[in-house]
């Protein structure tokens, strides 16, 4: 089977991504090097499909109709994207053979030239960021340097942002959080730098961990725990156009982790393990602010996990990611932990209406569609295993559905290694992004039974 994720392909319904913390942990400094046992707990429901390892690894099955497992998922690339870690001296040697550790890839996004090919945007910790043409066999076509780790990345509007760790001339030797974004239009042109003060030229006082545009207006987090607003306005930079910092928000004690603005509340989740809900009407003070201890009570006809029931509390751990979705059973957010948890929360007030339990550590989310358009939810986890999920009710199957996950040591594709990054594209393809350095492109090709 061919490839199919170029094109002009649209935002499928419920596309949304979410990525994880990128210090949490021991090692060395970054989530996901620090665990001592790489293997994944073995409890909990077993999925309701059994994916076949050679379709998966290599888009055919010998058995063809006879085989046992399901033909609806296929990778199409491994892009070996960072360079080696030589600072580490580590090998994977997970029972897989044995290779040089790379820097970890932290982020992926998708651009869609005006021409029609989809390209994507890597992250990594090696220092720069990259661009391959799905159209061209995922060949590399830029690699560009920013000099320090570069934690995230992402495309709207026709902008490319990067957040990246770098150094300020007003501060020589001290590493701060930087964010440049490029015009795709003209990538001649130098990037836009988006600085707080004449005297403090970055975006953060440490590393950007959380980038999300709304309209004109950028918002961003950073390991500093501070959240801060910055909008367009084309006077600025002699005339040029720029980012103005508008206004810092304060009140989480950790990194911040997620941001999503849904009507008029801006959601915030941190390392501290908290969710807060800031209110754009009274400038953006915290109407709710949502902790492990937090008591909610899910009203009727809310959706359930089947057999689960409703512990009306937050997270019990780091949280990880945050992500919008929206059906004709209402208005959901979605939040994941390193508790193993999934939660959907009442967009507009934060009331807890269901917990499902991974069982492992989600690092980074996406939400996607099936053939048939059912929603999906795609989850990282800590241990590279990559899992699907249903999220409504069908008539075969109860609501957060357990489908299927791939897993590296199954079926001889995905990550060793935590999924650091999962995003959603057109024609039923996600890409994920892994601590082992790595880029992969999947595609759901058929049907799950729902």
């Amino acid at each position: 089977m061919s490839y199919r994720g170029g094109g002009r392909g649209g935002r499928g319904r419920g596309r949304g991504r979410g990525r994880g913390p990128s210090a949490r942990g021991g090692g060395r400094g970054s989530y996901g090097r620090g665990f001592g046992d790489d293997t994944e707990p073995h409890h909990g429901p077993k999925p309701h499909l059994q994916l076949c390892r050679d379709f998966v690894s290599k888009g055919t099955c010998s058995r063809g109709a006879n085989c046992h497992f399901k033909h609806v998922i296929q990778m199409h690339k491994t892009i070996v994207n960072s360079n080696p870690d030589d600072s580490s001296g580590n090998t994977y040697d997970k029972g897989y053979g044995s290779q040089k550790k790379l820097h970890p890839t932290s982020d992926i996004a998708l651009w869609n030239e005006p021409t029609g090919v989809l390209k994507i945007f890597s992250a990594s910790y090696d220092g720069n960021w990259r661009m391959y043409n799905t159209a061209d066999g995922f060949k590399k076509e830029v690699e560009h340097s920013m000099g320090g780790k570069v934690n995230k990345i992402m495309v709207e509007s026709n902008f490319l942002f990067c957040g990246f760790e770098g150094t300020s001339v007003k501060i020589p030797g001290v590493t701060v959080g930087m964010i440049f974004a490029w015009n795709l239009g003209a990538p001649g042109e130098p990037p836009i730098e988006l600085h707080m003060h004449e005297f403090a030229p970055y975006a953060h006082a440490r590393g950007v961990t959380s980038f999300i545009t709304k309209g004109d207006m950028c918002v961003s987090g950073g390991h500093d725990s501070a959240i801060r607003m910055w909008k367009y306005d084309a006077a600025v930079n002699g005339g040029k156009g720029g980012f103005k910092l508008i206004k810092t928000i304060l009140g989480h004690a950790g990194e911040i982790t997620g941001l999503l603005i849904v009507g008029t509340m801006l959601w915030s989740c941190s390392t501290d393990m908290t969710i807060r809900l800031w209110d754009s009407t009274s400038d953006w003070e915290c109407k709710y602010l949502i902790t492990q201890n937090t008591g909610s009570t899910a009203p009727v006809g809310s959706p359930q996990p089947n057999g689960q029931q409703n512990s009306g509390a937050g997270h019990t751990d780091v949280i990880t990611g945050l992500l919008h979705f929206e059906s004709g059973q209402g208005n959901y957010v979605i939040s994941s932990s390193l508790d193993g948890s999934v939660k959907i929360w009442n967009s507009t007030n934060g009331e807890c209406l269901s917990t499902t339990d991974y069982g492992a550590s989600i690092i980074s989310m996406a939400l996607t569609a099936d053939t048939k358009n059912n929603a999906l939810l795609i989850a990282g986890t800590a241990y590279g295993k990559i899992v699907i999920r249903s999220l409504l009710q069908t008539a075969s199957t109860p609501p957060m559905c357990y489908l299927c996950h791939i897993e590296y040591r199954n079926t001889q594709c995905g990550h060793e290694g935590p999924v650091k990054s999962v995003v959603a594209g057109p024609s039923n393809t996600f890409y994920t992004a892994g601590d082992d350095g790595n880029v992969v492109v999947f595609q759901i090709t058929g049907d799950f039974g729902l």
